[in-house]
């Protein structure tokens, strides 16, 4: 999977979404760019992109924006929580920042 770094302005390519919670671990931000706007449940909140960073080993948070304007929620996730939050495979990019 080949997903694109920001800072370093290059292309980099990673074995599966396993490498992306390392590269949380390690400090980066994972920036999915959803294919299509996603809503939580009760329809409060609505977003394109998903900006996904570690706190500690096992704990996670991710932002969100719509449009690129960054949205004021967050949501906390544990490491297993990520089994069914965190889903780059809807992403149509992936870029760390």
């Amino acid at each position: 999977m080949k997903i694109y770094d920001s800072v370093k302005k290059e292309e980099v390519e990673i074995a599966d979404y396993k490498d992306l919670i390392k590269i949380m671990k390690d400090g980066r931000q994972v920036d999915l760019y959803l294919k299509e706007k996603k809503s939580d449940d009760m329809g409060y909140l609505t977003w394109d992109v998903e900006h996904w960073s570690s706190v500690s080993d096992t704990r996670f948070i991710r932002c969100y924006s719509l449009e690129g304007r960054v949205l004021g929620d967050s949501t906390g996730h544990n490491i297993y929580d990520l089994e069914n939050d965190f889903k780059p495979e809807e992403a149509e990019k992936i870029e760390l920042s």
